[in-house]
C-alpha cells in the first residue's frame, strides 16, 4: 500500500448537534487511511460577549460553561475515536475559531481539516459562520472537508 493521503486529520468540534456526523466522517477517513486524529475545540471569546447580552451570568461564568461543553465534546469524540483504534489527541484553545484551527493545523501538520457546515442543523447558531468558513478554506494549507 502507498503513502496515506492524510497522515493527520484535524477535527473541529463545538458540542453542537452536528458533531456526531462530522466526527463519524472524520473517523471513517482516519480508519481508511491509517491517520492519527487531532480533535480541537475552540472557546470563542466573541461568543462569550454575544451571550452576555442574554444572561445575568458573568463573562467568566459563560466562558467556563463553554469550556466545559467543549471538553465534554472532546472527551466524547476521543472515546469513540479510540474505540475504533485511531491514535487520538484532544486539545482546547481560546480565540477566534478559524484562526485557532489554522494555527493548530500548522502545529500538528494536519493534512486534512474536517468541520461541520454552518448550516448542518437548521436554526442552530453555529460558532463557525459562513464568513469564517470561507476564511478557513482560503487560508488553510491543506484540504478542508465540510460535512453537512
Amino acid at each position: 500500500m502507498g503513502k496515506t493521503p492524510f497522515l493527520t486529520i484535524l477535527l473541529a468540534v463545538d458540542g453542537g448537534e452536528s458533531d456526531r456526523a462530522t466526527a463519524e466522517t472524520a473517523m471513517e477517513l482516519a480508519e481508511l487511511c491509517g491517520s492519527r486524529m487531532v480533535i480541537l475545540n475552540v472557546v470563542d471569546r466573541s461568543l462569550v460577549n454575544r451571550l452576555k447580552r442574554f444572561t445575568d451570568e458573568s463573562p467568566t461564568e459563560i466562558e467556563m460553561e463553554l469550556e466545559e461543553k467543549g471538553w465534554r465534546a472532546l472527551y466524547h469524540a476521543e472515546e469513540r475515536s479510540k474505540d475504533k483504534g485511531i491514535r487520538t489527541l484532544i486539545t482546547q484553545r481560546h480565540g477566534v475559531p478559524e484562526n485557532e484551527m489554522l494555527a493548530e493545523a500548522e502545529r500538528v501538520k494536519a493534512s486534512l481539516i474536517v468541520v461541520s457546515s454552518p448550516h448542518a442543523v437548521p436554526g442552530q447558531v453555529r460558532r463557525l459562520g459562513p464568513g469564517s468558513l470561507d476564511r478557513l478554506m482560503e487560508s488553510a494549507k491543506c484540504p478542508v472537508l465540510v460535512v453537512r
